[in-house]
Parts: C-alpha cells; structure tokens; sequence
C-alpha cells in the first residue's frame, strides 16, 4: 500500500515536473522576443545615427524593458536545464540522504525567495499602475514589466517545489543510505 502511494506521488511529480517544462518552454520564446527587440532597436538606433542623423526615440527605455522580456522567461528554463550557479563539489562527498537533505533545504529557501519576488513584485505593479508611471521618451507604461516578473516566477517556484518535493521523497522514501 506504501509503495503503491508512492508511485502515485512519483507518477503526479512527473506529470507536474512536464508541465512545468512545457510551461517555462514557452516562456523561454518570450525572452528570445525580448533578446530580437533588442537586437532590432539597437540596429534601427545605430543606423538612424550614424547614416540620416536621427537616433531611435526612446531606444534606451526601449532596450530596459526588452532586457525585462529577455532575462525573466529565461530564468524556469535555466533552472530546468541547470545553467544556474550551485556549489556542489562539498556537497557531492556526503552520503545520498544528507545530500538530499540539504538540497531540500535549499530549494525551499529558493521557494520562499520567488514567492517573495512574485508577490512584491505583483504589489510593484499595481502601484506603477495605479500610479500610471510611464517612460519619459519612449512613453510606454511600466507596470507591465512588473507584472511579467511576477508571472514568470510562477514556474521558478514550480520548479522549486518540485526540487523540494523530490528530495523530500529521496530523504524520507528510501531505507538505505
């Protein structure tokens, strides 16, 4: 009966862990739009300068917010593939559960952190909303990019549980080591 709960969990652990890959695959296309927006708003700066005099209105609030659209998506999809920074040559040498333990405390302090982020980050936007904040050249409201942050630490946090979750299960599902 233990084993077969289990299974279960294991089994609802994947399905969620696929979800959250399609889930931040797809926002990772979101991030590849900002770095092209970028790209094309520095080109049409550059070359509006240099060959008719006439820089781009705005490119540098323009360029800001595109890196807003570039790095947020990213950030799930970066954990998923494991791009990110961990110092693990200590932690390598301990024993399975010890490992597991320790990464299970880790990740849960991540998740608190982008739980952190996604509500205050939420509540930046209502403000900028509220207050009706816009660029000074570029004219285009902030709020949005605020709001982008908050949605795309939906899937960090995700991503987080699951790390939780998983070494939670290794921790306490197996009897050896």
């Amino acid at each position: 009966m233990r084993e077969e709960k289990r299974m279960k969990f294991e089994k609802w652990l994947n399905h969620l862990n696929k979800l959250t890959r399609s889930f931040s695959g797809s926002l990772e296309w979101v991030g590849v739009v900002g770095i092209l927006l970028m790209f094309l708003v520095n080109f049409i700066d550059v070359v509006g300068a240099k060959l008719f005099l006439w820089p781009f209105p705005g490119s540098v609030e323009i360029i800001s917010f595109s890196q807003i659209v570039a790095i947020a998506p990213a950030i799930a999809f970066t954990l998923i593939l494991g791009r990110h920074i961990r110092v693990e040559f200590i932690i390598d040498r301990f024993p399975k559960r010890v490992r597991a333990s320790i990464s299970s405390i880790s990740s849960f302090l991540s998740l608190i952190l982008f739980v952190l982020i996604l509500w205050q980050s939420y509540l930046y936007g209502e403000s900028l909303q509220k207050a009706g904040e816009i660029g000074s050249t570029s004219y285009l409201p902030f709020y949005p990019f605020a709001y982008l942050i908050a949605f795309c630490s939906i899937p960090v946090c995700l991503v987080f549980l699951i790390e939780v979750l998983k070494s939670l299960n290794e921790v306490f599902g197996h009897g050896s080591s």
